[in-house]
């Protein structure tokens, strides 16, 4: 997986804390909070609450100080761009004594990070903030479901217990601001797929979203944007996490798929008309959401400032997962040139930028990697219900059949239209609905329909359905 230039590298890499000039922090009560199943802990976080509002510290690996620019490493992960995650392994971007050791940060030892320190008033709103590199101790390792129910596998002190506290009112008061600027809220499920020791497919669920999620991300969306505005400040520029607004036709064609639930005011920004459809579409109703997002633009890195449409955000940029996003280590190593005065990376926007370009490619390439591999996986389950009935949805019509997805799967096949029942099907003209020639029977996007799976193939992406007779309804 790595080469042995990079292998060597990584061997000789030695850091002794007790001879970096930097703050220490050590008896702050940091911990990390992450998925049961995380390995690399890029941030950890305290939180104090006073008269006049909160202190934040977003604590974040400092990958940097291993990591040199030009360094055999440093190639090799900007030639990988990201770490790409699959359901029983994943290829990261670091050498793993790295990102799962010298660079994590682990509980109950002490590791160097870049730390910012947000002042905010008692609404949560930002009075300043203040960057500077730190060694700081993680005094636990928390997963997502223990902090939620406030039911930990550790005794924790009495520090701790206050900053989670804090924490928690910091966060709704943040989601507040956030829905009161009109960021996108949209509801997405990701697939959790469980695998057997010969590794075929156990058992297809989805990830819970719960509020300690949200409370983390938004302690990482702070310090994002507090790490924007200082680049932008210094420097004119900064390897920008971008989103441009969708296009209008995009919208209204939504609109007209939609139907009469997701009618908006024509004078509305997009930001409102996104918003306003998707308040109207129940959490629940996954094509529908997807169809949400499928309407809006690919966030991007570029050092050319456009804004953040999904957060309506001025500016953003990527900060807090440097061991496993390259664009976060450029950020890193230009905050160290504001606040060190470090010279090892000089700033350069045209070479920031192809920088910026090619982790644009490689982002959208891993997401491929992976949406593959779990179809892949998917399909390999349900190649072992052939046979059996399942309830889905219509999520595409063409002159040839229906796509149908399976809402317990969120997966589609193809039911074609020459096993439609008891008629013979047209596609309208405005090629929104199958209809039968003598019964007027129509098949829309959105109807309920129970099908049963006939064949599958899983690398070849394809599933074959039919319809179960008189199980069919319209969605309201």
């Amino acid at each position: 997986m790595w080469n042995n230039i990079v292998k060597h590298e990584t061997a000789a890499l030695k850091i002794n804390l007790q001879e970096l000039d930097r703050k220490n922090l050590c008896d702050l009560a940091f911990v990390t909070i992450d998925g049961k199943d995380a390995k690399d802990f890029d941030d950890a976080v305290f939180c104090i609450k006073h008269n006049d509002g909160y202190d934040l510290y977003v604590a974040i690996a400092d990958v940097s100080l291993y990591v040199k620019p030009g360094s055999e490493i440093d190639k090799e992960a900007l030639n990988r761009g990201t770490s790409i995650y699959f359901p029983n392994f994943v290829i990261p971007m670091l050498p793993e004594i790295l990102s799962n050791n010298l660079c994590s940060l682990k509980p109950n030892e002490d590791r160097p990070s870049l730390v910012v320190k947000i002042t905010l008033d008692n609404e949560c709103r930002i009075k300043k903030y203040r960057f500077f590199s730190a060694i700081i101790h993680s005094h636990a390792r928390l997963i997502y479901e223990e902090v939620e129910n406030n039911s930990f596998r550790q005794p924790l002190s009495d520090a701790v217990i206050d900053s989670l506290s804090n924490l928690k009112s910091l966060a709704k008061k943040r989601i507040a601001i956030k829905d009161q600027r009109g960021a996108i809220r949209i509801h997405s499920k990701e697939h959790l797929i469980k695998l057997n020791d010969d590794g075929t497919s156990k058992a297809i669920s989805f990830r819970k979203t719960i509020f300690a999620n949200q409370m983390i991300e938004e302690c990482m969306l702070l310090a994002n944007e507090c790490a924007a505005d200082l680049l932008n400040n210094k420097f004119g520029y900064a390897p920008f996490r971008v989103h441009e607004e969708p296009d209008q036709l995009k919208l209204e064609t939504l609109k007209k798929i939609l139907g009469d639930q997701s009618q908006t005011q024509k004078s509305q920004d997009p930001a409102s008309q996104i918003n306003s459809i998707s308040k109207k579409i129940s959490a629940k109703d996954q094509l529908k959401q997807s169809l949400v997002l499928q309407t809006m633009k690919r966030a991007e890195y570029s050092t050319d400032n456009v804004g953040h449409f999904g957060l309506q955000l001025d500016q953003y940029c990527h900060f807090t997962s440097p061991i496993r996003r390259y664009p976060d280590l450029l950020t890193h190593r230009m905050i160290k040139q504001c606040i060190e005065n470090d010279d090892s990376y000089l700033s350069n926007i045209k070479n920031d930028q192809e920088i910026c370009e090619l982790s644009s490619k490689l982002e959208h390439r891993a997401e491929n990697a992976s949406r593959k591999v779990n179809q892949i996986l998917i399909f390999d389950y349900l190649k072992r219900h052939v046979g059996e009935s399942f309830e889905g949805v219509i999520s595409g019509v063409t002159e040839f059949g229906l796509f149908i997805t399976l809402e317990k799967f969120l997966v589609s096949g193809l039911l074609h239209v020459a096993d439609l029942k008891r008629d013979r099907y047209q596609l309208s003209k405005d090629q929104t609905y199958l209809y039968g020639i003598k019964s007027g029977r129509r098949y829309r996007f959105g109807d309920s329909i129970n099908i049963k799976i006939v064949a599958v193939s899983p690398f070849e992406g394809k599933m074959t359905l039919l319809q179960n007779e008189h199980k069919r309804r319209r969605k309201t």
